[in-house]
């Protein structure tokens, strides 16, 4: 039986999703009782912030979900659908600059039910991570060579990808005391300074390219028209010793300036453990000749966000009826086991087998759906 249809039909979606949010807090109160949860319930104008540890992705996904409906921000954004007179036409989206600790980001379950869109696209993700989409931007050089010759308004306007996270990880562009375009390997050299000294505390590497990602014509005329400035920030990697063998331990934190925690937060996880930061490992216990084991992942939004109109029905349907049910579900008990994809069953095999499908499709096809 449908709580929420029953809920709707009573009292219309505003109340419903004010119900939502009510039994949210509820919930997410009991889980700092229980020492589960830290947040901060913010003075006017402030920013919300919290920090949620647990084992696996759904489980840290699931009660950062509870924790924005129950604490977050509510500020409409650009992306908020509108009516034709200017009116805000949906619930106003909730925000909160959140730490979220999974200490086994490959861990069982993985997946759950719920994730916006379903696992289709993670498989897609981890290609796009590897590097397999990074044809789809404009060429650096191409675009340095404009800028010598001063023709820079010829490519301002185009609509290719200016960059993909794997060109900035892997071919991060820099111009050299001659004016030419070079680029450096950022993943090599986190490998790098992790084999002359395993403790480092140095090993990162960044997105941020500030002669472009602020687009705003400090560098003259160099400014795109339309330009969207990459979301990850950076990874920082940190080895910690074993204590009762040989070998090591790799975990990450990521930083993420701005993101959709329904959408984007589950395959971001999946595609970067999975494409970035498993690269870095193996790279390292192959430089260091012992093991390096998958150690935890701790990912830093500033912004980490509900977009409201998800969980309106007037705008959503279905999927969110089906996303304000899961929360009524989880605030009164129900046991995690039924909302996620358990290893072992025809469900777990048919989505495996889906991701590599379209892992490998895409690896074969890395132009496919390219309309630029």
């Amino acid at each position: 039986m449908s709580i929420v249809k029953d809920m709707l039909a009573k009292n219309g979606p505003a109340e419903t999703f004010k119900e939502a949010r009510r039994v949210a807090k509820e919930y997410v109160i009991k889980l700092r009782e229980k020492g589960k949860i830290a947040f901060s319930e913010s003075a006017d104008g402030c920013a919300s912030s919290m920090f949620i540890a647990r084992r696996t992705l759904p489980e840290v996904w699931e009660d950062t979900t509870m924790a924005l409906m129950a604490f977050g921000r509510e500020v409409h954004t650009h992306y908020d659908p509108k009516k034709k007179d200017g009116e805000y036409d949906s619930f106003p989206s909730i925000e909160a600059s959140v730490m979220m600790h999974i200490e086994e980001p490959f861990g069982e379950p993985r997946f759950h039910k719920h994730y916006l869109g379903g696992w289709m696209g993670f498989g897609d993700y981890k290609a796009e991570i590897e590097g397999v989409k990074d044809g789809w931007m404009i060429s650096p050089s191409m675009v340095a060579e404009k800028m010598k010759a001063g023709k820079f308004d010829e490519v301002k306007g185009d609509e290719r990808w200016n960059y993909t996270y794997s060109q900035r990880f892997r071919a991060y562009p820099y111009f050299d005391f001659k004016g030419n375009l070079k680029v450096v390997n950022q993943l090599k050299s986190v490998i790098h300074n992790l084999q002359r000294e395993p403790l480092s505390r140095s090993a990162q590497c960044i997105t941020w390219d500030p002669r472009w990602d602020h687009n705003d014509q400090q560098m003259g005329s160099f400014k795109w028209d339309s330009y969207h400035s990459p979301c990850l920030q950076r990874f920082w990697f940190r080895l910690l010793p074993l204590q009762n063998e040989k070998g090591f331990v790799l975990n990450v934190n990521g930083h993420w300036r701005s993101r959709d925690h329904l959408k984007a937060v589950p395959s971001n996880v999946f595609g970067v453990t999975e494409g970035i930061h498993e690269e870095v490992r193996r790279g390292v216990e192959q430089a260091l000749g012992v093991p390096v084991r998958r150690g935890s992942y701790t990912d830093i939004s500033d912004s980490l966000h509900l977009y409201g109109h998800y969980f309106d029905p007037r705008r959503q349907g279905l999927d969110a009826e089906s996303y304000l049910e899961d929360i009524f579900r989880i605030a009164s008990g129900q046991p995690l086991e039924e909302r996620v994809v358990m290893p072992g069953t025809d469900m777990y095999d048919m989505m495996m087998e889906d991701i590599e499908k379209e892992y490998r499709f895409r690896k074969e096809n890395p132009n496919f759906g390219n309309n630029r």
